[in-house]
């Protein structure tokens, strides 16, 4: 073979050779574009996901009461008990009502190993926000499987109604901790009131889901029996109701009464507060109340009264008025109740 047909068989073979690699080059190239493509996509749909659930979680969240005992550690650990809690009620087949027996069970054992006999008033706070967390917490697990499980229509309702809830609960913990105002019970005062209310409300809207999923449930006996101890506004106004003399010298009350027996009553109201000399307050004008200490404040005329029993005396009402939530009333006005 003559040495120009061998290099001319040479040249063909290397141009078969570089048809080859070019060939495995684009498919090389091709593969890792859609590789790139596909974690891309894949990365911007798990941002999607995430955002919903952090929207889900601001509906359902406590606010201020959460925030002053929960730290956002502590949050992010509960959003992750809260998915487990929700892939495990998935899997396990266990009913609503198992579920909180489960959590009662749970918030017992945290109560019984609870030694306050040499405790602080730091730890003492440090409990009760422990003692919340356990139902908030329950709580939001919840709330996350209820919004996926019913219709939109009634999902809607339920954010109305959760808001509402959440505005009164903050309000109520709010004049809880009034009791103690710049005292180190403060947070233990506001925490507990956070836990009654949450509680009552975990069975609401676990009465929700249960009632979703065509399951049958019931409150415990002995827990409905803690939530009928728990008092309503009607109540404490009824505690409150009667005249309260502050000033004998010129016959100046402050008068509880029910609106309809009452000469000042309030048009459209159950209850009406008057003060001689001074405003008419009514049902309609109550910010919040606490049940445990027989307090109620009301918001009016660009500010905040707040009237409740005094500390270990049933006959003395302490009436205060004050410009904002954060100031400390030094004008108040005690009252006796009038025999």
């Amino acid at each position: 073979m003559s040495r120009k047909k061998r290099k001319n068989e040479a040249n063909g073979l290397y141009s078969i050779i570089a048809i080859i690699i070019a060939i495995f080059t684009v498919i090389i190239v091709f593969v890792i574009g859609a590789f790139v493509i596909f974690m891309s996509k894949t990365k911007t749909e798990t941002g999607k996901v995430e955002d919903i659930n952090a929207e889900q979680e601001t509906i359902v969240s406590t606010g201020e009461t959460a925030d002053t005992n929960t730290s956002n550690e502590q949050k992010e650990d509960a959003a992750s008990d809260n998915n487990g809690d929700q892939k495990a009620d998935a899997t396990s087949g266990k009913s609503i009502q198992d579920e909180l027996a489960e959590v009662e069970a749970k918030a017992k054992e945290h109560s019984d190993n609870w030694d306050s006999s040499n405790a602080g008033q730091q730890e003492m706070n440090i409990f009760a926000g422990e003692c919340f967390k356990i139902w908030d917490d329950e709580l939001n697990s919840l709330w996350n499987r209820l919004t996926e499980e019913v219709d939109a229509s009634t999902k809607d309702k339920l954010v109305k109604e959760q808001k509402a809830w959440i505005s009164e609960k903050e309000k109520n913990s709010t004049v809880a901790g009034f009791y103690a105002k710049g005292g180190s019970m403060q947070p233990m005062l506001e925490a507990t009131e956070a836990e009654e209310i949450t509680h009552a409300r975990v069975y609401t809207v676990a009465g929700y889901l249960a009632d979703a999923r065509g399951e049958s449930f019931s409150v415990p006996a002995d827990v409905q029996k803690e939530f009928d101890n728990m008092k309503t506004l009607d109540d404490v106004f009824t505690d409150l109701q009667g005249e309260w003399m502050f000033d004998e010298s010129r016959g100046a009350v402050i008068g509880v009464q029910k609106s309809a027996e009452c000469d000042y009553g309030v048009p459209d109201t159950n209850w009406t507060v008057w003060i001689t000399g001074g405003d008419l307050l009514s049902d309609l004008d109550v910010y919040g109340y606490c049940g445990s200490t027989d307090t109620i404040v009301f918001e009016k005329s660009g500010g905040y009264y707040e009237l409740k029993k005094a500390f270990d005396d049933e006959n003395t009402v302490v009436l205060s008025f004050t410009n904002t939530l954060e100031e400390i009333c030094e004008d108040s006005i005690f009252a006796d109740r009038v025999k």
